[in-house]
């Protein structure tokens, strides 16, 4: 598991890159904004960070502002990994 903060932005960076074919920007992009991240890239994302992170995020308990930026993204996979709400 993953427990350093450094550690976690560096593997969600992996996800963007290894399973979606996009390099991360900066941890405070506004990715749909910019249109890095849509709905159908969305929902990639979330099964890419599952398998890859060894996590679970349901569908129905997921924000769309949990993805709006890198550390947004961090965040959610850092509570997830704690059994945080």
């Amino acid at each position: 598991m993953i427990v350093r903060n450094g550690e976690l932005e560096q593997a969600v960076r992996g996800v963007f890159l290894t399973k979606l074919a996009v390099t991360a920007p900066a941890n405070d992009v506004d990715l749909l904004a910019a249109g890095i991240v849509d709905s159908v890239t969305l929902v990639e994302l979330v099964l890419a960070l599952e398998t890859q992170l060894g996590i679970s995020l349901p569908f129905e308990s997921l924000e769309i502002d949990d993805f709006r930026t890198l550390q947004r993204i961090v965040t959610l996979v850092e509570r997830s990994t704690v059994g945080g709400p």
